[in-house]
């Protein structure tokens, strides 16, 4: 299974004392898990500001990450107007690829988590903390 890891929780998943992040760390070593990630300007632009280059080259070389980015680009601009949230690049990560979790903080974005778990969009879940962990299966990525 593949999840998306929102930007708003990049600081927690790099903090190995994080008690809600250590599920997720158990989920990419023990079960096959990966986050999903798309070479677009947003993405690119979210995952060096928050200092995760480093790591997202760490899950590459692990096999933990998840490339997909045909169609995101342009998925994106057509969701623009029709989405709630400003990440209509998560969006499109996620409908592109089939991803039905969000990995974000709790104190996160109510507008994405709305337009994540809309019927009409993603019609997916968001683990926020360590209760979640029942979200993170064992399948594979699509």
């Amino acid at each position: 299974m593949c999840a998306i890891l929102d930007a708003n929780t990049f600081s927690r998943f790099k903090d190995p004392t994080d008690n809600d992040m250590k599920p997720v760390w158990k989920w990419l070593e023990d079960k096959n898990g990966k986050i999903a990630y798309a070479i677009t300007e947003k993405f690119e632009a979210e995952w060096e500001k928050g200092g995760m280059n480093h790591m997202r080259d760490q899950l590459m070389r692990s096999g933990q990450l998840k490339l997909v980015s045909e169609g995101v680009e342009n998925l994106t601009n057509e969701l623009i107007d029709r989405i709630k949230s400003d990440d209509p690049h998560i969006i499109a990560l996620a409908l592109i690829a089939g991803i039905k979790v969000l990995i974000s903080y709790r104190q996160g974005d109510s507008d994405l988590f709305a337009d994540f778990k809309s019927s009409d969009l993603v019609n997916g879940k968001v683990y926020t903390r360590k209760t979640h962990a029942h979200l993170l299966t064992k399948d594979t990525c699509p």
